[in-house]
């Protein structure tokens, strides 16, 4: 088993666990629906889970997404790292229009409820989205987090925590 030795690997590690938590829960709920018929958001559990999505889409895809790209790609990059980078990179461009456009299905769901149209495009890319942010969140974990350990001191490891966190 990999033990997680950095700081910023420890931050992101947890945020890769809270929104897997999030995207079963997603898949679960669209799972044992239909894609016919639209859910009701009056209900207490719809409401919660649409903005659960929204939540996914503001932490997991924008803050932490924008992390990576703006601060720790570049730490690794400037350590040797380009090839596992620029893959993850491009993940996160093939995973963020789906993101953005299920978060904002969410948003309008909450305020308007869903039509049949709207419904059955939001339960596509919710599948859609579950499945490319879990693979992407499991190729961090098994590349990303070790390259962390491997090639950041710990200054710069420290630094990288504490901008996350801020973040």
């Amino acid at each position: 088993m990999f033990t997680i030795s950095s700081k910023i690997g420890q931050l992101l590690h947890q945020d890769h666990v809270q929104a897997i938590a999030l995207l079963q829960k997603l898949e679960q709920f669209l799972i044992a629906q239909t894609s016919k018929r639209p859910p009701d958001v009056a209900n207490d559990a719809v409401k919660a889970l649409l903005k659960d999505v929204a939540y996914i889409i503001d932490d997991e895809i924008t803050r932490h997404f924008g992390f990576e790209e703006g601060h720790l790609f570049p730490a690794l990059a400037e350590a040797g790292e380009t090839g596992m980078t620029t893959f993850l990179a491009h993940e996160h461009g093939m995973i963020r229009p789906v993101a953005q456009e299920l978060g904002a299905l969410a948003r309008t769901a909450m305020q308007e409820g869903f039509t049949p149209d709207s419904w059955k495009q939001f339960h596509s890319l919710g599948l859609e989205m579950v499945e490319r942010e879990i693979f992407h969140i499991q190729k961090e974990e098994m590349g990303l987090l070790s390259a962390i350990s491997a090639l950041l001191d710990p200054m710069t490891d420290a630094e990288l925590a504490m901008k996350f966190s801020e973040s």
